[in-house]
């Protein structure tokens, strides 16, 4: 990694910030090489021109789904009046679910599998350093696109190698999933092998296995879930906060996605209406269909090179350490779980493992 890479803070999360805003300062620390960027600072006055500011806004569009263009920046040049004025009620592109999350390189891409979540935001800390020389694409879950997703494993991960051969074709490309991602992307290298894709190697941070239910809907479950949803997305936009706990005996639908919609756009974008709350009923259609997945899913053996970073609480290892037959690099790391917070709190140390995993590849 290099030496600007590794200076990147490990937390770089301002609290009060939407996912919207986050997903922007990440952008212009991008593309203006910039180590800190705040809501009000001009794009064009700290180091921005036109060609960086073609290069934001492709980025823009391709991260969050919007419609930009140079006249949008050129009357709207700070993140705050972008989101005040021009931010379309979306946190993610709705018309696709592959996103190029950086621009092409010589070094084999990395493709970036959602979490339960759905979303690949979580994920911007990680291609920001490794996304130098190499091109980083994320896949979110097709729901974000209203696309109906199997709740089985197995046919999920064959909807998404689905759109990773649209996508690769015959070339290669490394996998790296977070939490539910890693799951995914384990099942999507099973798929791989037999298809013949260029799958290179499999990251999986803090893969969980779930399997406690039998599959059965027991009383009170969609309120579990629906708790559940709203605890990570309030963990993925504020990671280092203390939320307030909800009871699933009172949890509603229309009020959890009122309260995610707040922290995904802010709370007067949300409270504007415009399809905010619709956007986060999408996100918990994809929650709620990875969580079934997890619930019966148990890995086979596979014989695919794989790193593994675990939080320390995490207990699933020894099941993951018996179903990978190929070449397992293992390492516990010193976090709690919830991988896509290990993505964001950690993201310097895991950027590191996942550059000396793939090599020069």
């Amino acid at each position: 990694m290099s030496a600007r890479q590794t200076t990147i803070e490990e937390s770089e999360v301002t609290p009060g910030q939407s996912l919207v805003e986050q997903t922007l300062v990440e952008i212009w620390k991008t593309t203006l090489d910039k180590e800190a960027v705040g809501l009000d600072d001009d794009f064009f006055a700290t180091g921005g021109d036109s060609l960086l500011a073609l290069v934001t806004i492709e980025q823009i569009n391709q991260r969050l789904g919007w419609s930009l263009n140079m006249g949008d920046l050129l009357r709207h040049r700070t993140i705050r009046k972008l989101c005040a004025t021009k931010a379309l009620l979306q946190a993610a592109p709705t018309e696709r679910s592959v996103i190029r999350m950086s621009n092409q390189g010589a070094r084999t891409p990395l493709v970036f599998i959602h979490p339960g979540i759905g979303l690949v935001d979580g994920y911007g800390h990680l291609v920001r350093l490794l996304g130098a020389d190499r091109a980083c694409y994320g896949i979110q879950s097709p729901h974000i696109s209203d696309v109906a997703v199997s709740d089985d494993m197995r046919e999920l991960a064959e909807q998404y190698a689905d759109l990773i051969e649209d996508e690769f074709g015959e070339d290669d490309f490394h996998l790296v999933g977070a939490c539910a991602g890693g799951v995914i992307g384990y099942e999507i290298a099973r798929i791989a092998e037999e298809r013949g894709l260029g799958l290179q190697k499999l990251v999986i941070v803090d893969g969980y296995l779930d399997g406690s239910r039998t599959g059965a809907e027991e009383p009170g479950t969609e309120q579990v879930r629906l708790v559940d949803y709203r605890y990570d997305m309030l963990r993925l936009i504020a990671p280092h906060t203390e939320h307030a706990s909800l009871d699933p005996a009172d949890a509603e639908h229309d009020r959890v996605y009122e309260e995610v919609a707040a922290v995904l756009f802010g709370a007067e974008a949300a409270a504007r209406g415009g399809g905010a709350t619709a956007f986060a009923e999408r996100v918990y259609r994809a929650f709620r269909t990875t969580a079934r997945a997890l619930e019966t899913y148990r890995p086979e053996p596979l014989d695919v090179d794989a790193l593994m970073l675990l939080a320390k609480d995490n207990e699933t290892f020894e099941l993951w350490r018996a179903a990978i037959t190929g070449e397992l690099t293992a390492e516990v790391m010193d976090s709690d779980s919830y991988g896509v917070k290990l993505c964001m709190t950690d993201a310097v140390e895991i950027a590191a493992r996942i550059d000396d995993f793939v090599g020069e590849g």
